[in-house]
């Protein structure tokens, strides 16, 4: 009902987002799995943000869908517990919990996500994800909230069966993680991600063709 949406839009706000000056150039630090890792400094944050690339023999809706599809995330990324969408606002926009695991002795982190996307029907789709907070869904006792999360994919197309797939993202764990350890965590996060959505392509073959039906747009003469 819209005065329902209104009341918790109305709640609704971005962390972690203090004023950042323009971020610094990327710098290559190495292919992993096959995946190029880069990283660079921003300024007034203490953690980098990171990016991975690479190219996937894949159709550019084929790999849209599953990352369009929230609720089996985990079912490709080994460091995902939990994933879920709970607001479908439009086909663009939506609000998504995340949860992922943290080695003993310290808790996992979650994150409560607003998603957006642009450019579904085109050759090159970018989703935009960050935290925010909304009092439906407060903290979880045993698992720390994370107070940033910021980042986005990029997907193009570079043929029928190849896709160009950019994933960068910049976080801020909480809790008592010693620096290094973040910085470690968040190099890894990109590497981990794409290459999981690698493996997980040809298993999942013709399951988001309904998707695929939907936005992929044949190209003008």
């Amino acid at each position: 009902m819209p005065g329902q949406r209104t009341r918790w839009m109305i709640g609704l706000f971005l962390l972690g987002f203090p004023a950042l000056g323009t971020a610094e150039p990327w710098q290559r630090v190495g292919v992993e799995d096959g995946v190029t890792l880069e990283m660079r400094d921003v300024p007034g944050s203490d953690l980098p943000e990171f990016r991975g690339t690479a190219i996937l023999p894949a159709g550019l809706y084929e790999v849209a869908g599953v990352v369009d599809d929230l609720d089996r995330f985990c079912d490709w990324n080994a460091r995902c517990v939990k994933n879920r969408e709970y607001v479908h606002i439009s086909d663009s926009e939506r609000i998504f919990y995340m949860r992922t695991g943290a080695p003993w002795p310290l808790d996992d982190r979650d994150a409560l996500l607003h998603g957006s996307v642009a450019g579904l029907g085109t050759a090159e789709i970018t989703v935009r994800f960050r935290a925010i907070a909304d009092p439906r869904w407060p903290p979880i006792e045993g698992c720390v909230r994370m107070p940033v999360v910021v980042g986005s994919w990029k997907m193009t197309r570079l043929a029928d069966q190849q896709t160009r797939v950019e994933y960068q993202v910049r976080a801020d764990p909480g809790g008592h993680v010693p620096a290094w350890a973040a910085r470690l965590t968040a190099k890894q996060v990109p590497r981990d991600t794409i290459a999981g959505l690698r493996r997980h392509l040809p298993k999942v073959k013709g399951r988001y063709q309904a998707f695929a039906d939907k936005w992929n747009k044949p190209s003008s003469p």
